[in-house]
């Protein structure tokens, strides 16, 4: 099943899976209450999610069904790619992760594997990410930008871009209060002081970059 809010990204994945025989698309869908209302009676073998939905995010998603047990595997379908993201979306049970710019080739093969319920990244996923995962998991270690919901993810990168809150709330579609909102949970979860520590943690977090 797929889940993207872009009718274009859709229409691209639907004729590919739809010209391989070992691959049935089951549904698609635009954000997650639909998902979830498809799935009520026959989950899908492997949902392909985008990070970015309008309301609750795909990692959310992920979240969810790996809290309701669900038979439903996860693969990632992003254009945010960065180490953050990748290790929040696996956290949340994701078992695969590709980049929006992957080749059919690796789509394809991503959701055989992940249908297997082995682990699938794309090869832009640098192995330094991996890595990291791997370190976090045996040090069980919880790091603090891993309790961050996508919604606080996108607050946290707007602030330490320089937006304000007018320009945040209009960015993403919700009011200025909730920007508010958003930015105190943050500084809560992240133990920051002042605006100088969040533009320092993104940074360091690669939610901003260098150029």
């Amino acid at each position: 099943m797929l889940v993207d809010d872009h009718e274009i990204v859709r229409d691209g994945l639907r004729a590919l899976l739809l010209g391989n025989q070992r691959i049935q698309l089951a549904g698609e869908a635009s954000n997650a209450q639909d998902f979830f209302q498809l799935i009520k009676k026959e989950p899908p073998d492997v949902a392909i999610l985008d990070i970015a939905l309008p309301g609750m995010s795909g990692i959310d998603i992920a979240r969810q069904l790996q809290q309701e047990h669900s038979p439903t595997q996860v693969l990632m379908l992003s254009a945010n790619t960065q180490e953050a993201y990748v290790i929040a979306a696996v956290r949340a049970g994701a078992r695969g992760f590709l980049s929006k710019d992957c080749s059919q080739e690796a789509l394809l093969e991503a959701i055989e594997v992940v249908y297997r319920g082995d682990l699938y990244f794309g090869t832009n996923i640098t192995h330094t990410v991996f890595k990291t995962f791997v370190k976090r998991i045996k040090e069980k270690a919880s790091e603090p930008i891993e309790e961050l919901s996508e919604r606080e993810m996108q607050v946290l990168q707007s602030f330490a871009e320089g937006l304000s809150y007018k320009e945040i709330a209009h960015k993403l579609h919700i009011t200025s209060r909730t920007v508010e909102t958003h930015k105190k949970h943050i500084f809560e979860k992240l133990h920051f002081q002042n605006n100088v520590d969040l533009v320092k943690y993104a940074i360091k977090e690669g939610l901003v970059p260098l150029d």
